[in-house]
């Protein structure tokens, strides 16, 4: 199982006309890395389902063994 830490922008996301969605400005692993650099930061997502597709592609991790905690 894999762990991350997200901060989720909503802000910027509304005020780009994406209301209701979220950007990552800060991931962490379960060793409690900063990885926000590993992903694309500008990309908007609708729900955990879509960033847990991301990270899995990103990281090589099955979907279902991606657990994420809001910061």
């Amino acid at each position: 199982m894999a762990n991350f830490e997200v901060g989720k922008d909503f802000e910027t996301s509304e005020r780009a006309g994406a209301g209701g969605m979220f950007q990552v400005d800060t991931l962490k692993d379960d060793n409690g890395n900063d990885v926000t650099d590993r992903i694309d930061v500008g990309k908007h997502f609708s729900n955990d389902d879509e960033l847990k597709e991301e990270l899995s592609n990103v990281f090589g991790i099955p979907v279902n063994d991606i657990d994420l905690t809001d910061l």
